[in-house]
């Protein structure tokens, strides 16, 4: 049996966490499964690093040219991150014949298509798994196990930062920025959040999933969306009042049988409390998929951490091992993920749902009359009012649920209502899932 060797270039978090998983099941791979792999070669730029994992008998040094240029290596596996310098040694192994594996989801996202074309033209693959909800299952799960279904919708809590910022200002009444600072100090949110808080995080990991679901490519640039930023204790004590709660949600959506349209958006969401999802909170992450024949699924874990994304890039060497040894390196074809096969996506501005609204209105005779005039001729119509007793600042918050309306509709209405003297603030809204 051939000798499959693999080249580690990232012995950051995710690549320590691949070395002690490994050398922890490696007699297990060997004998038990009878697969002939090895570590051979640990690369990583920063002094000291490698001297903190168990890296046995592997090859420890700084420069990735060790690895791209070793032609008794067949499995590369990138975990660096970023964009430049990745896209390089990725591209570089792909086409030196390699298969590659990575936990990129920005990567995947924002340049899939020149990647996987470069896989599809050396004959090698290209796995991902631990791009998209770390230790869960969800790109094997997309790609084979739902593979006799439809998939009618998907909705999924992909973000361990947001999530946990959203559940402790629901759980502690705090505000957005005390709890994001909470979250920093305890090694929740980077130090730089902004991928996390303005929805790019979870953007790039819809992305792949919409692509893999509609066998084409959902280009992450055209997608809508929107973070937490916005989100306030106010609102999240006016949601609980009503009956639901905030999530930051990733939403997937075929709009029928006969259109190629799809919805793929990311925000703030208001669920009902009964709602599957509403239950995930903290760090956890959570992917609810509906196919037409199996109905729905929940895949439930940690998105991100250590371990559990080790978990899923071991996955992938096992798979590609096994591919290799079988002598079908290219069993699952990407050659799809292009920009030759785009799906376009469906504005925000057309869809239809059901909404939160709050306004900061001045307290006068025919404020609200006049709001519900404005609304009603834009064909929206109201479920529920919460009006609060005026405050200290002369103005109150009044907040509402909306029948279903289109986006566009709703849009011109806020803009013909903040045109008013009464509103004294910008319009809260938040789109609302059943």
């Amino acid at each position: 049996m051939a000798l499959c060797n693999i080249g580690l270039i990232g012995a950051g978090t995710v690549g320590g966490g691949v070395v002690k998983v490994f050398n922890k099941q490696k007699k297990f791979f060997n004998t038990t499964l009878g697969l002939s792999v090895a570590l051979r070669r640990i690369v990583d730029k920063r002094p000291g690093v490698l001297a903190t994992l168990p890296t046995a008998d592997a090859i420890c040094s700084h420069n990735p040219d060790d690895i791209l240029n070793d032609n008794d290596i067949k499995i590369v596996i990138e975990l660096i991150g970023g964009i430049t310098e990745a896209k390089t040694i990725i591209l570089r192994a792909l086409n030196a014949g390699k298969h590659v594996i990575t936990a990129n989801k920005a990567l995947i996202a924002e340049h899939g298509p020149e990647l996987f074309e470069a896989a599809e033209k050396n004959r090698v693959s290209l796995s991902f798994e631990a791009s998209v909800g770390g230790g869960m299952p969800t790109i094997k799960t997309i790609r084979e196990s739902l593979i006799a279904n439809e998939i009618i919708s998907v909705k999924t809590i992909i973000n361990g930062t947001c999530n946990y910022i959203l559940s402790q200002m629901t759980e502690k009444g705090l505000p957005f920025g005390e709890v994001l600072k909470a979250a920093q100090k305890n090694g929740y949110a980077e130090a730089d959040p902004t991928l996390d808080i303005g929805g790019g995080d979870t953007g790039h990991k819809l992305s792949i999933m919409a692509s893999l679901l509609y066998a084409g490519y959902v280009p992450f640039k055209k997608l809508y969306i929107e973070g937490i930023t916005g989100i306030t204790a106010e609102d999240i004590n006016f949601a609980r009042e009503l009956g639901y709660c905030i999530k930051l949600l990733g939403i997937i959506r075929k709009e029928s049988e006969t259109s190629p349209l799809i919805e793929a958006r990311v925000h703030p969401t208001l669920l009902p409390h009964g709602h599957i999802l509403s239950s995930v909170s903290d760090v956890f992450n959570a992917v609810l998929i509906e196919g037409d024949a199996v109905g729905p699924i929940l895949l439930y874990g940690k998105g991100a951490g250590e371990l559990p994304t080790a978990s899923a890039v071991i996955s992938d060497i096992i798979d590609v091992t096994r591919n290799i040894t079988e002598g079908s390196p290219r069993r699952l074809q990407m050659d799809y993920y292009s920009t030759g096969c785009e799906i376009p996506i469906r504005p925000i501005s057309a869809i239809t749902g059901r909404y939160y609204l709050r306004f900061s209105v001045v307290d006068k005779p025919k404020v609200l009359a006049s709001i519900y005039a404005i609304l009603g001729d834009h064909d929206i119509s109201i479920s529920s009012v919460v009006q609060n007793e005026r405050s200290a600042t002369d103005f109150v918050p009044v907040v509402m649920i909306t029948h279903d309306a289109r986006e566009d509709n709703l849009q011109k209405a806020i803009g013909e209502i903040e045109k008013m003297s009464v509103i004294k603030q910008k319009t809260q809204l938040i789109r609302i899932e059943n």
